[in-house]
């Protein structure tokens, strides 16, 4: 884009590399961290521009081995980390294909007979009642990802029931947020406990907490986030209808 100054690494592909092989490699070489490599977002030809079909820039997608600074500097190179968004300005060519990485968001609504599952931070009374949410993976369909989050953050096995809200529906109930968000209804099997302790595994942010899960009245639910849920008012007349 016009004036955008900042890059993402990149560079040529040397005789016997794979793609995969050159976008460890570069990144190292430029940002001096380790990296692996997650998936080909796409593929440009210079046919596209108007010049021969060989392959003019694959634009993959990789991710760090271990933790990181906010910020650092490698060869002379500032480098540092931007929120993903479709809109992010990059230096060429390099940021045509962001968009591919804005990753969308579940929420899972779970219920058990007239019961809704939700869940408090253990040791931080300053965090509202929740209920399961997360980012969607690479691989995963959003029912997949609905399933996921609920055994991550709450142990329990689940069924994806169907969807209570589309991104645009979600925003419209709650405003814009930084990733768009698709909210689902899903099925726990009858019985367990009513309340109970869970230490959150996976990947995300969250990896590690505890969470107090409890099953509380659908018909009279907490605050989820601090304030009135219009999708439990959804579910419920979803249910009713059935």
């Amino acid at each position: 884009m016009p004036g955008a100054t900042a890059a993402v690494p990149g560079g040529g592909i040397e005789e016997g590399e794979t793609v995969a092989e050159t976008a460890v490699r570069e990144v190292k070489e430029e940002t001096g961290i380790d990296v692996v490599f997650v998936r080909e977002l796409d593929v440009v030809f210079v046919r596209e521009l108007g010049v021969a079909e060989d392959p003019f820039g694959h634009y993959v997608q990789v991710k760090p081995t271990g933790p990181l600074p906010e910020t650092w500097e490698h060869d002379g190179r500032a480098c540092r980390w931007a929120p993903v968004s479709a809109d992010l300005e990059l230096w060429g060519l390099r940021g045509d294909f962001v968009h591919a990485l804005v990753r969308k968001r579940v929420v899972g609504y779970v219920t058990r007979g007239r019961e809704l599952l939700v869940f408090d931070h253990k040791g931080m009374e300053h965090v509202p009642t929740q209920v399961p949410a997360g980012r969607v993976d690479s691989h995963e369909s959003l029912e997949e990802a609905v399933v996921r989050e609920v055994e991550e953050e709450t142990g329990i096995g689940v069924t994806v029931a169907g969807k209570l809200a589309d991104g645009k529906e979600f925003e419209a109930l709650f405003g814009a947020g930084a990733h768009e968000s698709h909210a689902f209804h899903a099925l726990a099997e009858p019985g367990g406990p009513h309340e109970w302790e869970h230490a959150v595994f996976g990947t995300g942010m969250d990896a590690g907490l505890v969470f107090a899960c409890r099953w509380v009245p659908l018909d009279d639910p907490p605050l989820l986030w601090g304030t009135t849920d219009p999708l439990v008012e959804n579910l419920r007349a979803s249910i009713a209808k059935e």
